[in-house]
């Protein structure tokens, strides 16, 4: 059995001038926690150029051996420059909640070294096929595909829908975190059951909050990453068809 945890091509869906996303060459998914080598394999068949990982340094475990899967190799948090994720010590479990939730999709997309990087990458040549990661492959990447979508002219709506898709892969979720938390999961996952779920709420208030802060997607998209009309259009005719 795959070891791969919420993998898949998030290529394929229809952008609002009716052209497609290519297939092949965006991919997502969580950690690389005891990839089988049949997974490790898959991930080199698919000729990986550029890894994002948006894991903080404690979430990492043994040598998970990221650089094999690519060619090029991107360790920037997505979080870390939000301070302390998912720090438990050893008198309080941190607790999340909807409204935790809520506020950490309102930060994510404002001033993210990670996000940054991924358009500056995806600006140049031989960029694709990519993959990105986080460790449930649902947030940090949830927002990380998110943004790429919106910036190839994909409808919010259908956004959301392809967003919901991490709930297919919620089992594998739970387990892999019980595995990352070793001895102190049951305890721990009680304070965090909303951590591990993706839904509507939570990615709307990151849409509002970029909407709050700059009026417009467009707007958000050239202040923070450098996408003007001529950089939009450049990426919609590399990686839409």
């Amino acid at each position: 059995m795959s070891e791969l945890i919420n993998f898949r091509d998030f290529g394929g869906i229809e952008t609002k001038e009716g052209k497609k996303i290519k297939e092949g060459i965006f991919f997502r998914s969580g950690s690389y926690r005891d990839l089988l080598e049949e997974d490790r394999e898959y991930i080199k068949s698919l000729g990986i150029q550029n890894l994002f990982d948006y894991r903080e340094t404690n979430e990492l475990d043994k040598d998970e051996k990221r650089e094999e899967l690519t060619q090029n190799f991107h360790e920037i948090s997505a979080s870390a420059h939000l301070g302390t994720f998912e720090q438990n010590t050893d008198d309080e479990f941190i607790t999340i909640d909807d409204a935790s939730m809520i506020e950490f999709y309102q930060r994510l997309p404002m001033g993210n070294p990670a996000y940054k990087n991924l358009f500056k990458t995806l600006l140049e040549d031989d960029a694709v096929p990519m993959l990105h990661n986080c460790t449930a492959g649902k947030d940090r990447t949830g927002i990380a595909t998110a943004l790429i979508q919106l910036s190839l002219g994909v409808d919010y709506d259908a956004i959301l829908l392809d967003y919901l898709k991490s709930m297919d892969a919620y089992e594998y979720i739970l387990q892999n975190e019980r595995r990352r938390l070793n001895g102190h999961a049951e305890e721990t996952l009680m304070h965090k059951l909303s951590g591990l779920v993706v839904k509507p709420a939570f990615l709307k208030a990151a849409l509002d909050a970029v909407l709050e802060e700059y009026e417009t997607v467009e707007n958000y998209l050239e202040q923070e990453f450098d996408l003007n009309e001529e950089n939009i259009t450049k990426l919609r005719l590399k990686y839409t068809e």
